[in-house]
């Protein structure tokens, strides 16, 4: 009991995730049928996946803000180029997109040293105009039967998108714990100076970790598009981005860097997912939701903090 007591103390989003399922399930029965978390762990697979590119930054204690129009601009790629190049081929060059405004965000962060909210603001109004001129405003229709039927398709209960999402997290969590590059992470994270005396390459890790949260960025527009069969320039905008940054924190990463893992960004998209889920049930408004949101990562924040603060004065560790 006291190691169950311990872990539930450490991670703070569980027993909120648990409370907001609670509050589902009151709201209506049929919220904890195995169809329903399905379609809830389906639906928000996609922000889980971007979650994951988001949690290599916030483990370096950054975090890249030109998500949410690079989506948006890889999805009209994804379908604007399938009559002329093929389905592959233009899932290559949305994904080579993605890849290079993941090198130019490392670039600028990590080896020029420009800050990275400055750097990625800038990088997301870049990607929001070529989002809107490469379409000519307008929405595009993905032409590719294929294409589509990967967005809409399903093995067993999971979407092909869901399993997609799956394999990234066990990717990204033997990376995470098992590599140079994962002990790397959070080294730089922690404590950048210390990680330099001792040898690491902290501009290095920082570049790859920008590289790696824009290529999953690039997928998510690509995926985006796919289960919607077509593009629109405002797809993303104007929070996207603000809504994976809060899903891994509020599974219990720190935005000052150097603490959580991949498990957490699962958790705090799936606390996203239940909250819309109850506004769905409850018929409520769109921007319910969102103050819904702030209100539970608010209380998740201040949570952490005193739970922090009180394992601090025990000496226990974070």
């Amino acid at each position: 009991m006291k190691k169950v007591t311990k872990f539930l103390s450490v991670n703070t989003s569980i027993p909120i995730l648990i409370g907001i399922m609670i509050i589902a399930t009151i709201l209506d029965v049929s919220f904890m049928a195995p169809g329903n978390l399905f379609n809830v762990f389906n639906q928000n697979a996609i922000k889980g996946i971007m979650a994951i590119g988001m949690s290599f930054v916030i483990l370096n204690g950054f975090f890249d803000m030109s998500l949410c129009t690079l989506l948006s601009l890889t999805a009209a790629l994804a379908c604007g180029l399938q009559p002329k190049i093929g389905v592959v081929g233009a899932v290559l060059v949305a994904l080579l997109v993605g890849l290079i405004v993941g090198i130019i965000n490392g670039l600028l962060v990590a080896y020029v040293g420009i800050n990275a909210f400055v750097v990625t603001l800038a990088l997301m109004l870049g990607c929001r105009g070529f989002a809107y001129i490469y379409p000519d405003e307008q929405s595009i229709s993905a032409t590719s039967d294929a294409f589509r039927a990967f967005g809409t398709g399903k093995l067993g209960p999971l979407t092909y998108i869901s399993w997609l999402y799956i394999i990234g997290l066990l990717i990204a969590h033997y990376v995470l714990r098992y590599t140079s590059h994962g002990r790397n992470t959070y080294a730089a994270g922690g404590n950048a100076s210390a990680a330099e005396n001792a040898g690491i390459n902290v501009r290095k890790t920082i570049f790859i970790n920008f590289v790696i949260c824009g290529v999953l960025s690039g997928l998510g527009g690509i995926l985006y598009a796919a289960q919607n069969g077509a593009s629109t320039p405002a797809l993303g905008w104007p929070d996207m981005h603000m809504l994976v940054i809060a899903g891994v924190v509020l599974g219990g990463s720190k935005l000052s860097g150097g603490y959580g893992n991949i498990w957490y960004s699962l958790i705090g998209v799936m606390i996203l997912g239940v909250v819309n889920n109850i506004m769905s049930i409850t018929n409520a408004q769109p921007w319910v939701s969102t103050f819904c949101t702030g209100a539970i990562m608010i209380a998740v924040l201040i949570a952490d903090k005193f739970l922090s603060d009180a394992r601090a004065k025990a000496g226990l560790k974070n």
